[in-house]
């Protein structure tokens, strides 16, 4: 995730000395609806539904105590729309590059519950909106194409859910989740 701090974090003179967040690990399986097009039909619009669960931490190091680290657990549906964009296909291959929007409702999301200022707890919005980039491999084997994709999509709303009393989520002014996506898809 991209954080950026609170103005009030620095002004602070008690034992919180920083936060950060840390990288994560997901997994996600869903479908697909493509519609391919132009002249040789090499642009393609790709709409997908994923059901995607992952962790987000943030740590927070502090002056008295030992390290502290606030895990967010997420199972979300998301629903990103690309445009792409294929390469000639000279011998059963060809790359691709792509770009487009995603949007992800998090099931998990503690948005609405009160938390107190001395909660150890960060919550994250519900619906979240990415943009996105990629590029690709398409390979046509005898029954199905097999692609293989790396994406990166960049939150672009704030994702914070902000207590200002609190340690946790006091400290920050914005959260903007961050995904890098390495995609296997069979299709015909």
């Amino acid at each position: 995730m991209k954080m950026e701090l609170d103005p009030s974090f620095w002004a602070r003179n008690d034992s919180l000395l920083a936060v950060r967040p840390l990288a994560g690990a997901g997994g996600a399986f869903g479908g697909t609806i493509a519609h391919k097009f132009g002249a040789e039909k090499r642009f393609e619009v790709k709409a997908q539904t994923m059901l995607h669960l992952h962790q987000r931490s943030i740590q927070y190091t502090w002056k008295s105590k030992p390290v502290q680290t606030l895990r967010i657990e997420t199972i979300s549906f998301d629903v990103p729309i690309n445009l792409k964009y294929y390469s000639v296909m000279p011998k059963n291959s060809r790359f691709y590059v792509m770009s487009g929007l995603r949007w992800s409702h998090d099931f998990q999301s503690n948005e609405d519950v009160v938390i107190g200022a001395s909660k150890p707890l960060v919550a994250i919005k519900a619906n979240t909106y990415y943009y996105e980039l990629g590029a690709g491999f398409e390979f046509r084997l005898q029954y199905v194409d097999l692609c293989v994709e790396l994406r990166a999509a960049n939150g672009i709303n704030n994702a914070l859910v902000k207590v200002p009393d609190s340690y946790y989520s006091g400290s920050m002014r914005a959260l903007y989740p961050k995904l890098f996506c390495l995609t296997l898809m069979a299709q015909n």
